[in-house]
């Protein structure tokens, strides 16, 4: 983008010379930084929304790229002694896994039965300490600042207890997606990065992996200092605690132990909650001590253990830490706060790199306050925002007008997945009209006969699964001592929203009637008219062009195509499986599980892990205990082998998409459009992953048409399979 001057064309003494313009230097070099900062500024709170709405992807991400960075130095080492990039993920990522939750299940049974104990504690360590200070006749400007304090400090407290009973089913599906994502990347991380940079030069492609791999070494290395630390101040405060009989240590301990991957807050927190404790039970005399002791332990780590726990790892000023936790704690919770300091460090590991690989070469000529990469950053960033606002334009039509939209997008489907019958039938000889009719109308009777099969399944006894589900949860955190309340609280919530949603769908039967026929209709027209529609459209572009667009509009369409037959297969294999087991089992409600769970898993990953989830809860509800063990040995066995081998496979054959982006994608299609938007949100990136380099082809071609033949007639359909340089 070039620059005014100040003065007409006075920096370019072959122009002509025009009027002179009334603005001095100073401000045009001044808007010239400013509107570059302001495109910049607005591209990162437009993300920053982003992020916050798709909060749950968000998390799941950040939380997924901590725990990867520190075990990938482990999956390095296999690959390097011969195992391939699958076993060695595998190994690595079951020993995490296996590692995190035998430490968080132990955690959990030594803090969460006490969480009410210790609210209750901190809460008459408060009322104790507002008393003494209200015995010392303190002045009554100090007594109304300090009543408002402590009223604010236990509302605090009581809201804490119960937000992380509120927060558990949101918490289970971040772990949930994050542990998935964790194997995935293992796997393929330095796949992923190498394809993010391919574009770049080999100098800055080294340049940026070399930043990349020194970020991921200090962040392992922050994450292995940060949980020594942690434990060795958890296990000094539980001796403090015990020699001076302080009650509830352990589950004091455990909330030291947790705090301690937060930065400054979580150190100061669990202090002062120590410090009230001892205060309420015991008096002055062994706070005194408690906190004598608390100080010479933290000079010792401070200038001792400190810096040889911690050795080379990435340093943040505090000032930035003190900005990323709230930032963190706003975007994604408690969630967020653990994981805040270790991706700032990742960005601020990368930063001088990416300044280096974004600066072009050569230089342009800017003013003296613009440097080069800033200029780049910004003339992305405001076209990224016309960009997202044309996304946000279309999803806003979307929602708007679900009855036009919906369905066209299901009559697309439906035409992708007929096509092949269609042809069949046309090729024995069928005109295309009939054959359209033909498999349109049994397609429509079928469909429909299946839909009320279904709601008649549901309506009935979607109640029972409900109560049973929850029952299930109940029991077993009963068996555990009550170990699993939360869960019980989560899995009771999450079986009311069942409930109500089957319910809303048989009350919103007629828009789902309309739907049905307007899909119906359109689906036959599409099949019958379809070709002659795409070729009135495409005969007024250039013949290049049309080549392209055919090109790419045949990748789409097997895409779609080949989506929903793979994912047919695979939710009729599961549910059938899942139906056959608990009839052998002997346990109810096997019919209603099998219809919730042959749709569920239309929804990939996530609708398979709810439905077997299901059914474990309501053998653990119903059966003994050896169809418990049978039940959860084959919801292991299911998760796994559909999650790491069947599922990649047909997603990877049919919408060319990395399973991790499936992953990321199903929250963020629900947490956009809802239901719908989780089960078309995959063919919809398929799609998107099949034609983008067609599409950025065509965008990026800067030949005039104008001058350009039109295409006479049909060109020739070249019907390609799916290009390799266009998946994903």
């Amino acid at each position: 983008m070039t620059e005014p001057t100040a003065n007409g064309n006075r920096g370019d003494p072959g122009a002509p010379s025009l009027p002179p313009v009334i603005v001095p230097d100073w401000l045009v070099n001044l808007a010239s930084l400013g509107w570059r900062v302001i495109a910049v500024a607005l591209l990162v709170v437009v993300l920053w929304l982003l992020a916050t709405m798709l909060g749950t992807v968000t998390a799941s991400i950040a939380v997924a790229v901590v725990v990867a960075a520190l075990f990938a130095p482990m999956a390095v080492r296999l690959r390097a002694h011969g195992r391939s990039r699958t076993a060695a993920a595998a190994i690595v990522w079951a020993t995490a896994l296996l590692g995190i939750t035998g430490v968080l299940i132990l955690l959990g049974i030594a803090f969460l039965p006490y969480l009410g104990a210790v609210v209750t504690k901190i809460q008459a360590g408060l009322s104790a300490l507002q008393a003494a200070l209200s015995s010392l006749g303190l002045p009554d400007w100090a007594g109304s600042v300090l009543r408002p304090l402590f009223e604010a400090l236990r509302k605090g407290t009581d809201q804490a207890g119960g937000g992380i009973a509120s927060t558990a089913a949101e918490v289970v599906t971040i772990v949930v997606l994050a542990t998935f994502l964790v194997f995935f990347f293992l796997r393929d991380g330095d796949k992923a990065w190498l394809w993010m940079f391919q574009a770049l030069s080999d100098q800055k492609r080294e340049r940026i992996t070399a930043a990349g791999e020194d970020a991921l070494e200090r962040v392992g290395g922050y994450l292995r200092g940060t949980t020594i630390l942690s434990a060795i101040i958890a296990l000094t405060d539980l001796v403090f605690m015990l020699v001076l009989g302080v009650p509830l240590a352990l589950p004091l301990a455990v909330l030291v132990f947790l705090s301690g991957y937060i930065p400054y807050f979580g150190g100061i927190v669990t202090t002062a909650i120590i410090l009230l404790v001892t205060y309420a039970t015991l008096g002055s005399g062994p706070v005194m001590v408690m906190l004598a002791l608390i100080a010479v332990r933290n000079v010792f780590l401070a200038y001792g253990v400190r810096p040889a726990v911690y050795g080379r790892t990435v340093s943040i000023h505090p000032a930035v830490v003190l900005v990323a936790l709230p930032a963190g704690l706003q975007l994604a919770g408690v969630i967020g706060l653990f994981a805040a300091v270790p991706m700032t460090a990742v960005i601020l590991a990368v930063t001088s790199a990416t300044v280096a690989i974004v600066t072009p070469d050569p230089r342009p000529k800017l003013p003296g306050l613009v440097p080069a990469w800033l200029d780049r950053v910004a003339q992305w960033s405001w076209r990224l925002l016309v960009g997202i606002g044309l996304v946000a334009l279309l999803i806003l039509v979307m929602v708007a007008i679900p009855l036009v939209v919906i369905p066209v997008i299901c009559a697309m489907i439906l035409v992708a997945t007929l096509d092949p019958v269609v042809r069949w039938m046309v090729g024995r000889g069928r005109p295309r009209s009939q054959a359209a009719g033909i498999a349109v109308g049994g397609s429509f009777l079928a469909v429909t006969l299946m839909l009320l099969a279904a709601m008649a399944v549901l309506v009935g006894q979607v109640g029972d699964v409900s109560q049973a589900v929850t029952a299930g949860a109940t029991s077993a955190s009963s068996a555990t001592g009550d170990q699993l309340g939360l869960l019980a609280q989560a899995v009771a919530t999450l079986g009311l929203v069942g409930v109500q949603t089957v319910m809303a769908v048989a009350e919103g039967v007629a828009s789902v009637a309309v739907i049905a026929v307007l899909s119906t209709m359109l689906s036959f027209y599409f099949l019958r008219d379809g070709s002659r529609l795409w070729e009135g459209v495409l005969v007024h572009a250039v013949p290049e062009v049309v080549v392209q667009v055919r090109m790419a509009g045949r990748r789409a369409f097997e895409v779609l195509g080949g989506y929903m037959f793979g994912t047919a297969a695979i939710s009729l294999v599961g549910a059938t499986s899942q139906f056959v087991i608990m009839v052998v089992l002997g346990i109810p409600l096997a019919l209603p599980i099998f219809v919730l769970s042959f749709f569920l898993c239309f929804i990939p990953y996530v609708g398979g892990f709810i439905s077997t989830g299901a059914a474990l809860l309501v053998t653990i509800a119903y059966g003994d205990p050896t169809a418990v063990v049978v039940m959860v040995i084959w919801t292991l066995v299911f998760n796994i082998v559909t999650g790491n081998i069947v599922s990649p496979l047909v997603y990877g054959k049919t919408v060319h998409l990395h399973p991790a982006v499936v992953l990321v994608a199903i929250p963020a299609g629900g947490a956009i459009a809802g239901v719908l938007g989780m089960f078309i949100v995959v063919p919809a990136i398929g799609v998107v992953a099949a034609t983008w380099r067609t599409v950025l082809e065509i965008m990026a071609s800067r030949k005039a048409s104008a001058g350009l033949p039109r295409a006479a007639g049909p060109l020739p359909d070249p019907r390609p399979g799916p290009a390799a340089d266009d998946r994903v």
